[in-house]
C-alpha cells in the first residue's frame, strides 16, 4: 500500500518538502492508516504532522471515546494533536439543512481553521471513489460527477486514492494499527453503505479488478472533463459581457456539451455553485424579461438577449425558481419558501393546509402569479381566481407580485397563505408527502 500512496503523492504532487500536513482523524481504519503512513515518510518529506479530529455531538459516548481514542495514539506516537467540536443537529436545525451536509461544511470548516492555508490530508480511498462514480450514476450526474473523488482540490491531498479498502485493511493488520468501528457504516439505511455492501461485492464477482478498472475509467473521465472545462473557461470568456451579463447570442454558438459549462460557470461568477440540471435548462430558456432565482437569493434575468444578474426590486418581474429533491430552501423576494419531501403517516400531526401529494406533483417550479392562476378550496368546494383570493383576503395589490406560488404543468399546487389545491391534497394511497413552509421577511 506505501508504493500506492507514494505513487499517488508523486503523480498528482500532494507532498513538497517542508511541507505541514493537517491529517483529518476520525479515529476509523483509513485515516488510522493515513496518519501511520504520513509520519513514517515525514522524516523524508520533512514534513510536519498534525492530527485533527472532529467530534460533530451525534454518536455521544461513542464519539468521546473515538476522540480518545485518537487522543491517546497521538500521544503515544509524539502526533500534534487537535480536538474540535460542533453540536451539528442543534447546527443543522439552525442553518435548516441535512445532518450530512451540516457536519462536512463544519468538518472542513474545522480543518481549514487548524491549516490556516497549509495541506490537508483526508482518508478518501479508491473504493470511496468508486463508491461516489455509483452513487452519482444513479442520480443521473454529468461527466464531472463520474470522475470520482478528485486527488487534489486546493489545499487538499488525498494520499489513499490509489488504495482499496483492502490495502488498507491489510496495511493496519500488518503494522498493528487499530481503529475504532462506527456501527452506522453497516445500516443499510443509507445510500453509500448499500452500494458498499451489495452493489460492490456484486460488481466483483463479475470482475475482481472492479475497482483499479473503475479508477482508469474516472482518470479518462477526468482528462475529458479537464479538456471540456477548459474550452469552458475560454468560451466563458467569449460570451461575458460588463462583467455579470451573459450574452445568449455568443452562447448559441457553442455545442451544449460547452454552453453547459458556461452557465455553471456563470451562475458561480454569481455565487450561486452546483446548480442542478434542471436549473441549467430553465436559465436556457427563460423568455425575455423572465426571471430564475438561484440558491443564495441571486436572480438572473434574460434582458435583451442577454442573462444578467437581478435584483428583484420591480414587483411585476416574472419570477420562476427550480424546485430539485436536493433542495429545501428556496429565497424568494425578501422571503424563504421550505419545500421538505417526507413519508406519509395518517396519524402524524401534520399542517393539511400547506401538505400535498408528492405523487401528485409533477416539474414542480416556485414562481409568482401569473394569468389564469385559481386554487381549488376543499372546505369550500368551489374554486377561486388569484385575484378573488387575494381581494378576499385585502392582499395589496404591490403585495400580490411578491407571493411565493407553487405550480408545475398541470397548474397551481400551492399559494403561499392560501394552502394547497384540493386536487394535490393527501389521501389513502398518499406514500410520501410534500410541505410547504412560507417565511415571511427572512433574515439570514
Amino acid at each position: 500500500m506505501k508504493n500506492k500512496v507514494l505513487a499517488a503523492v508523486e503523480q498528482y504532487n500532494m507532498l513538497n518538502k517542508g511541507d505541514t500536513v493537517v491529517v483529518g482523524v476520525s479515529g476509523g481504519g483509513d485515516s488510522m492508516a493515513l496518519l501511520h503512513l504520513l509520519t513514517s515518510v515525514a522524516d523524508t518529506y520533512e514534513l510536519q504532522v498534525i492530527a485533527a479530529h472532529f467530534n460533530h455531538g451525534i454518536r455521544g459516548q461513542q464519539a468521546d471515546e473515538d476522540e480518545q481514542f485518537v487522543a491517546a495514539f497521538c500521544k503515544e506516537n509524539g502526533i500534534a494533536f487537535v480536538r474540535g467540536y460542533c453540536d451539528i443537529p442543534a447546527r443543522a436545525k439552525q442553518l435548516q439543512i441535512g445532518l450530512e451536509e451540516c457536519g462536512r461544511m463544519e468538518r472542513y470548516a474545522f480543518l481549514h481553521q487548524v491549516a490556516n492555508g497549509a495541506k490537508i490530508a483526508t482518508a478518501h480511498t479508491l473504493s470511496d471513489s468508486a463508491e461516489s462514480f455509483l452513487l452519482n450514476f444513479t442520480r443521473g450526474t454529468g461527466l464531472n460527477g463520474l470522475c470520482g473523488i478528485p486527488p487534489v482540490r486546493d489545499n487538499i491531498i488525498r494520499p489513499l486514492i490509489f488504495c482499496t479498502t483492502q490495502d488498507v485493511r491489510s496495511y493496519n493488520e500488518a503494522n498493528g494499527i487499530a481503529w475504532r468501528e462506527d456501527a452506522s457504516n453497516a445500516d443499510l439505511l443509507y445510500a453509500r453503505n448499500r452500494i458498499r455492501h451489495c452493489v460492490t461485492p456484486s460488481l466483483k464477482m463479475l470482475n475482481e479488478a472492479y475497482e483499479s478498472n473503475a479508477m482508469r475509467c474516472m482518470q479518462l473521465l477526468q482528462e475529458d472533463s479537464l479538456y471540456l472545462n477548459e474550452l469552458a473557461e475560454q468560451a466563458f470568456a467569449d460570451c461575458r459581457q460588463d462583467g455579470n451579463k451573459l450574452s445568449l447570442d455568443k452562447l448559441a454558438s457553442y455545442p451544449q456539451a460547452i454552453s453547459s459549462r458556461v452557465l455553471m460557470l456563470f451562475a458561480a461568477s454569481l455565487s450561486c455553485e452546483n446548480i442542478s440540471y434542471r436549473q441549467i435548462a430553465f436559465l436556457r430558456n427563460l423568455q425575455e424579461n423572465e426571471c430564475i432565482t438561484l440558491y443564495g437569493k441571486k436572480v438572473i434575468q434574460r434582458k435583451a438577449n442577454r442573462l444578467q444578474l437581478y435584483e428583484p426590486a420591480i414587483p411585476d418581474a416574472d419570477v420562476s425558481v427550480c424546485v430539485t429533491a436536493e433542495q429545501t430552501l428556496y429565497p424568494f423576494f425578501d422571503d424563504i419558501v421550505a419545500i421538505k419531501t417526507i413519508p406519509y403517516h395518517p396519524a402524524a400531526v401534520i399542517d393539511y393546509k400547506n401538505t400535498a401529494d408528492a405523487d401528485k406533483i409533477g416539474n414542480m417550479v416556485l414562481r409568482n402569479r401569473r394569468a389564469g392562476d385559481a386554487l381549488r378550496i376543499q372546505k369550500r368546494n368551489c374554486t377561486k381566481s388569484f385575484k378573488n383570493l387575494c381581494n378576499e383576503n385585502a392582499v395589496s395589490v404591490s403585495d400580490r407580485s411578491r407571493l411565493p406560488i407553487a405550480a408545475d404543468e398541470h397548474g397551481v399546487i400551492w399559494i403561499a397563505g392560501f394552502g394547497v389545491d384540493a386536487s394535490r391534497l393527501p389521501d389513502k394511497h398518499t406514500k410520501n408527502i410534500l410541505v410547504f413552509e412560507w417565511r415571511k421577511n427572512y433574515v439570514e
